[in-house]
């Protein structure tokens, strides 16, 4: 049996199609499929015990929907929605940073809490993070809350209403690393629930969460 092509760690043993029949390994099939791998809607391990979202995994979907309770319960309509439509847009700037962690992650949230919470208070200043990485990963978050009109009038988010939803994110990845956890993963299955890698855009319903 040889070794995975995408991760060259582990035993492949999964004919995936999008790689030609190639054997991957479990691992790279439950966390890069329609991320990394573009699966075809014929593949077996898209649906069944083997789904990557919350499909057939009543137990996954209501632990996922129970840590996400607390941060949300507090929230306006507007303010859930919103947390929610930058949860699943994580998995796209995922997508686009192979070396992109919980831990690179928490630090960009961190550094653009601290910016809007300067600037909530008068002051224009953009804290940089930690990890150099991190700087554009901010600026990419940010993006993810923008919307713009069909002249290409951007339009954001209330600052007060964005403040609150960035440092529940926060606080979320701080969580999920403290604990060794994978947030990333979380958001990847949020993002395939519901049909799209940000799913909605600000201005459009609401998601009630009930674990």
């Amino acid at each position: 049996m040889t070794a995975c092509p995408l991760c060259q760690q582990h035993k492949g043993k999964r004919a995936c199609p999008a790689k030609g029949d190639a054997a991957i390994c479990a691992a790279c099939c439950g966390q890069k499929r329609r991320i990394e791998i573009d699966c075809p809607e014929s593949c077996s391990y898209l649906s069944g015990a083997h789904a990557g979202a919350w499909e057939g995994r009543e137990t996954e979907r209501r632990r996922d929907l129970a840590r996400l309770a607390p941060y949300v319960q507090p929230m306006t309509d507007s303010q859930a929605q919103l947390f929610f439509v930058g949860l699943a847009g994580l998995t796209g700037i995922r997508a686009r940073h192979a070396g992109l962690d919980d831990r690179l992650l928490h630090d960009a949230l961190l550094s653009w809490r601290k910016t809007l919470e300067t600037r909530a208070h008068g002051l224009i200043y953009e804290h940089p993070p930690e990890d150099a990485r991190a700087l554009g990963l901010s600026n990419e978050l940010q993006g993810l809350f923008e919307a713009r009109t069909p002249d290409g009038v951007r339009h954001s988010p209330a600052e007060t209403d964005l403040v609150i939803v960035v440092r529940a994110l926060e606080q979320l990845a701080a969580e999920y690393r403290r604990e060794g956890g994978a947030l990333l993963e979380l958001a990847g299955r949020f993002a395939r629930q519901m049909g799209s890698p940000a799913a909605s855009a600000p201005g459009q319903g609401s998601i009630i969460v009930q674990p």
